[in-house]
């Protein structure tokens, strides 16, 4: 008898396992593995900190666009509570050191007569080639996504609300969280895609797409990109369009507290139906907790993954560097 129940104990371990492998999909050949380097944002050192909290690095290469850069590199990052505020760093390489700029927040809750919001947030760079300038896309509050546009990356002009709840349907309550990026699909007759998160009236947060022209109107598409699945939890956020090896990824984060990879087409509709695993914490030392936004900058050869490092709402944004 004992034998039969050690039988069917090693069996139901199996499947546990098996069902647990069946919620993701294999690494493909040649994944990159990220080590943690360390953290970027000092909360006892930055000079603007109101929450003692830092959430959505966006990273731009300053120097390959910018006249007169502060440096090569320019890492855009926001506390996420209230006032919240666009803040900068910059650095001469990915490695750092990073330097907060002295007058940070660039892009307040506050912006008379555009708009006052109680707080803005989750800041994503791009360089839109067809206006020839530096566009930031930030929420403000979580109901709409907005944009702004500057030469130095310093000082910015308005430009507007990009997507809003009702540009997703009548049962979106949040639109934020936003990645912009060139679009994949030169046959699509749009320019750039965006990845952002619409929470919904079931309170479940999935990863919607937006496509433009000009990067300044968008069209949101009806169907969903990502919907949270038995690996990720309730919700998906922070989404962001990364190529590895001729192949494109959505890459995101979720409740599970880990970032996750899906295959997806040219597109922007095909997507994988498992996640595979892009990013956890190892435990050790400062290294703990969840890992989310993930921002993915390949340079030179070598590949670095910046995000938001601990609980949502006590973040601080790490680095970690392919191994």
């Amino acid at each position: 008898m004992k034998s039969a129940f050690k039988a069917l104990g090693l069996l139901g371990g199996v499947l546990l396992a098996t069902l647990a492998s069946a919620q993701t999909a294999p690494a493909p050949h040649g994944w990159p593995v990220f080590s943690y380097q360390g953290v970027l944002t000092d909360k006892d050192t930055l000079k603007y900190n109101p929450t003692d909290e830092f959430i959505f690095p966006g990273v731009f290469h300053a120097g390959a666009h910018l006249g007169d850069p502060l440096g090569e590199w320019y890492l855009y990052y926001a506390p996420h509570d209230d006032p919240g505020g666009i803040s900068l760093m910059y650095a001469e390489s990915l490695d750092g050191p990073w330097t907060e700029y002295a007058n940070n927040p660039v892009i307040k809750n506050v912006w008379k007569p555009n708009y006052s919001v109680p707080h803005v947030s989750s800041a994503d760079p791009i360089w839109n080639k067809e206006a020839g300038r530096l566009f930031v896309y930030f929420h403000g509050s979580n109901s709409q996504t907005r944009w702004a546009e500057t030469d130095d990356g310093v000082k910015f002009d308005y430009g507007g609300p990009a997507v809003d709840n009702k540009m997703g349907g009548a049962n979106v309550t949040e639109s934020s969280y936003a990645r912009v990026f060139p679009h994949p699909d030169k046959k699509s007759g749009y320019a750039y895609g965006m990845f952002y998160m619409g929470n919904e009236k079931d309170n479940v947060r999935r990863i919607r797409l937006a496509e433009s022209v000009d990067g300044r109107t968008w069209v949101v598409d009806p169907d969903y990109v990502v919907e949270p699945g038995l690996e990720e939890g309730a919700n998906v956020s922070g989404a962001d369009l990364w190529k590895w090896k001729g192949k494109h990824y959505v890459v995101y984060h979720a409740s599970s507290g880990n970032s996750y990879a899906r295959t997806i087409d040219k597109t922007l509709r095909k997507v994988g139906s498992l996640p595979i695993l892009l990013h956890q914490s190892s435990g050790v030392g400062e290294d703990v907790g969840r890992v989310a936004s993930p921002e993915i900058v390949t340079f030179r050869g070598k590949t670095y993954l910046f995000y938001e490092s601990g609980d949502r709402l006590g973040a601080t944004i790490a680095w970690a560097k392919a191994i």
